[in-house]
């Protein structure tokens, strides 16, 4: 039941308790005042008889027996007593209850013998009256009377010594006027109770409307605040304990918004921060239930749907046994999944007891770092390797000119001029792979300066061409240049470029057999020149032409030092381009032959 039903009905039954208390006052005050009004009016009456009929009776001379005596004060009753309307008034022997006279003709002998409590009393000598409540009527009716007894001692002796009366003087009044006017007050305050109950209705349906609306108003608050509508206020309406609700409801609701507004904010924070963190998070709780993760946790283990799986099956997939004293003994460790490397940390988390709540699993991606370690260790190799290569070729022939001097002294002047003239080459071997190294060196830390001027690119790669015509010519192989343009200003170091071209169009002419062809074309795109350099040589399989501008990479690692490569022209090319804010791409096939691409940005 609502409050507001509660109020009505606590109003309406005060209402009621009200209009009953105050109708029940006023009818058991109007009865007793009408009661005491009655008695001394029947007690009147009664004290009029017994001086005027019996008493005085007494008085006559001459009266021989008691027979004469009560014919006599029956004919004094007759003259002297008259009695209103509604009245009568008896006189009855003390000894039988008989009636020795009456106001009311009695032709049937109705009123010869009174039995009433009153007259029972007054035979007993103690003065009656009986408002005869017992016969009122709320609907009316016939038959009640208010009843007045006294009892009449010709001897005054008589009395104190408590013999029974001589007689009963039995007065009594008829009642339904009385009770007429009683119901008629008890119908009127029924009436007016009722009337009161409905004004009390409308009046409490006011009054609980104006207490209440505030209170469901307050309630819709509550439940819009419950789902986050803290925006809006409420409005108050009085200075009263409501009105004191209201104005804490609006400080709590203030109070809220700038707390769950706080909240929001630090909760997209760590959103954000978890969302852009390349490192991947996991948190289970105890029962090792998923509470929290991030997107690159499932792109790094490769696990689509990862919330279904209990910590424990997500450590099998990625090859982890769990510590059976707990989740806080579990080591962290590293993993191999697909093509990845990744290194698990395990952090577990505590409440303010201090009681372990869940685990925190870090997943870091460390392929980068561990192929770099790889590439390190493969660029200490290598160089070590073509460093000393070319070093124990120069040791070894120096040995054998020092032993052949120690042996005759006398050397054969075509070996000594072989054997320096391989020394010179390896020394030289020895120094392109020194400077190489250094300018690698250079990029690495932005060392390298570059002059940039603006030039026409198709002079430059045209000039290269012309420069490598001899040497295609010694070898058999043919080279052309082709260009649909006249000019193609770029703005670029000449020199830089220039080494980029030569890496590329010797390396075409040395990865080539004899009779292949070599093409160099200039093109123009939307935003940039394009410049082409083909080859009909022996191709790049398909598996290593992803690799081949990593530093020291060779496809074929014997040929390559036959003809002399170290593995770092198209590096150092790579590097060159970029720094230009070009490109270099490759595409070749196996057998058939290779086409580097350079893109160079037109000059604005």
């Amino acid at each position: 039941m609502s409050i507001r039903w509660k109020l009505m009905i606590i109003y309406i039954a005060l209402v009621f308790v009200v209009m009953m208390t105050s109708g029940t006052i006023i009818i058991v005050s109007l009865q007793l005042d009408e009661e005491a009004s009655v008695e001394d009016e029947l007690a009147g009456f009664a004290e009029h008889i017994r001086t005027l009929v019996i008493h005085d009776a007494l008085l006559v001379p001459d009266i021989d027996s008691i027979y004469d005596f009560e014919d006599l004060f029956s004919q004094r009753f007759e003259q002297l007593i008259h009695l209103p309307d509604g009245i009568q008034a008896f006189i009855i022997s003390g000894q039988n209850f008989h009636t020795i006279e009456s106001s009311v003709d009695d032709p049937a002998g109705e009123f010869n013998f009174f039995t009433t409590s009153v007259v029972i009393g007054a035979k007993a000598g103690e003065y009656g009256f009986d408002a005869g409540r017992t016969r009122i009527s709320l609907f009316g009716g016939s038959g009640s009377w208010f009843e007045y007894a006294a009892p009449v001692f010709l001897e005054e002796w008589e009395w104190a010594i408590g013999n029974a009366p001589d007689y009963v003087i039995h007065v009594r009044k008829q009642a339904d006027d009385f009770n007429a006017r009683l119901v008629r007050t008890v119908q009127t305050i029924g009436i007016a109770s009722v009337a009161a109950i409905l004004i009390a209705s409308v009046v409490g349906m006011f009054f609980s409307n104006s207490l209440t609306s505030q209170i469901l108003l307050l309630n819709r608050k509550v439940k819009e605040f419950a789902a986050g509508q803290l925006s809006e206020r409420i409005e108050v309406q009085a200075e009263d304990e409501i009105g004191q609700v209201t104005h804490s409801f609006n400080h709590m609701a203030e109070e809220l918004s700038q707390t769950i507004t706080a909240i929001t904010n630090e909760k997209n924070k760590r959103e954000i921060i978890l969302y852009n963190m390349t490192d991947g998070v996991l948190a289970y709780d105890n029962n090792g239930h998923l509470v929290h993760s991030n997107h690159i946790a499932e792109e790094l283990l490769g696990v689509k749907n990862i919330a279904q799986l209990e910590m424990d099956e997500m450590l099998k997939y990625i090859g982890i046994e769990a510590a059976p004293q707990g989740i806080e003994n579990i080591a962290d460790t590293s993993v191999a999944v697909d093509d990845k490397f990744i290194n698990v940390n395990f952090n577990s988390y505590k409440n303010k007891d201090g009681e372990i709540e869940g685990i925190i699993i870090v997943f870091q991606d460390i392929t980068k770092h561990m192929k770099l370690d790889n590439m390190r260790k493969e660029f200490v190799a290598n160089v070590s390797h073509e460093v000393r290569t070319p070093l124990t070729t120069v040791k070894t022939y120096t040995e054998t000119l020092l032993d052949a001097i120690e042996d005759d002294g006398e050397i054969d002047p075509a070996m000594f001029k072989n054997f320096l003239q391989t020394i010179n080459a390896e020394a030289d071997r020895m120094t392109w792979i020194v400077n190489d190294l250094l300018e690698l060196s250079r990029f690495d830390s932005k060392r390298l300066e570059f002059e940039f001027k603006p030039f026409n690119l198709v002079e430059l790669v045209r000039n290269n061409v012309s420069a490598h015509q001899i040497t295609a010519e010694k070898q058999g192989k043919f080279i052309t240049f082709y260009s649909g343009l006249n000019t193609a200003d770029v703005v670029i170091d000449p020199e830089r470029i220039n080494q980029v071209l030569n890496n590329i169009i010797s390396n075409s002419l040395r990865y080539s057999e004899e009779g292949a062809k070599v093409s160099v074309e200039v093109h123009s795109g939307r935003t940039s020149y394009l410049v082409y350099v083909s080859d009909t040589g022996i191709g790049i399989p398909k598996e290593d032409l992803r690799m081949i501008f990593e530093r020291f990479y060779r496809v074929d690692k014997a040929r390559s030092r036959e003809l002399g490569g170290t593995g770092l022209g198209l590096s150092i090319a790579k590097e060159i381009m970029e720094a230009h804010d070009g490109r270099i791409n490759c595409t070749s096939e196996e057998g058939v032959g290779t086409t580097m691409m350079l893109r160079f940005p037109k000059k604005d």
